[in-house]
């Protein structure tokens, strides 16, 4: 199976519509969403305008969607709801996985698994602490995480990818999430996870804890990225991609021509 990978695509962009001429040349089976699928505020509902301007115009391939802190400031309901009315837009729930027999997609909703980095991004968004502070205790960090270690423990498929919006390690702007070191890389190193995408910073990384953890947030915007220890020397700008078969993992980065500028193979 053939994916190519990217988040924070919540906004029109030349470099959205990079991404979308991308995707055009490469054919890739499916999309993985990184999450932030609209900017500000989400979407209010399943009718909203936003549907049409920021995805069905720009996007044709299979999308397993996930959901990023942007989209939890609006109704997050309607994005697992638009499954129902639109069969290549996939969120059943807020964390889902797909088992394949070369390949176990699993999706987070790291926004309930990170609550304190959560809190802030919705204080620095909205404003409001007493709303933000409400709404995380409303989150069941531990129930999506008893789920998480179900579904790893079943697993038999050839390779595990998991992806969320937070990412795990990150040389951006944003930079590591100490929640989801805590909590959530314990437990892919345990059932030897692959591969972990995350956007939320603008920018692309890649970094190897047993986990070979990967952003791809250059969605609509590009960020900057700082040099630090242990991560790959890269530029700022690209998308990432993941193919798979029962013999080998391959993923890496496209620059925004379809050329690659990183590649790994796992055997």
């Amino acid at each position: 199976m053939y994916f190519i990978a990217f988040g924070d695509w919540g906004e029109n962009s030349e470099l959205k519509q990079a991404i979308k001429t991308l995707i055009e040349f490469k054919k890739p089976d499916a999309i993985l969403s990184l999450g932030d699928n609209f900017y500000d505020y989400g979407v209010s509902s399943t009718n909203d305008a936003m549907w049409e301007s920021h995805y069905k115009c720009y996007f044709f391939t299979l999308f397993f969607a996930i959901l990023g802190n942007h989209d939890h400031l609006g109704n997050i309901q309607a994005q697992i709801d638009y499954s129902k009315l639109n069969s290549s837009w996939i969120m059943p729930h807020r964390f889902y996985n797909r088992s394949y027999k070369e390949c176990n997609l699993i999706a987070l909703d790291t926004y309930e698994l990170a609550p304190f980095e959560s809190m802030m991004n919705t204080v620095s968004m909205k404003g409001n602490q007493i709303r933000a502070r409400k709404f995380i205790k409303q989150l069941q960090q531990e129930r999506q995480l008893e789920w998480l270690e179900n579904v790893l423990k079943h697993n038999t498929s050839r390779w595990v990818i998991v992806f969320g919006h937070y990412p795990i390690y990150s040389n951006g702007s944003h930079g590591n999430t100490k929640e989801l070191h805590k909590h959530l890389l314990p437990l892919l190193k345990k059932y030897k996870v692959h591969l972990y995408l995350s956007g939320h910073d603008h920018n692309i990384s890649y970094y190897k804890d047993d986990v070979h953890c990967l952003v791809s947030g250059c969605g609509s915007r590009q960020g900057n990225i700082s040099k630090q220890h242990g991560f790959a020397t890269l530029p700022s700008f690209g998308i990432a991609y993941v193919k798979t078969s029962m013999e080998e993992l391959e993923f890496g980065f496209y620059d925004k021509f379809g050329n690659t500028i990183m590649k790994e193979i796992l055997v």
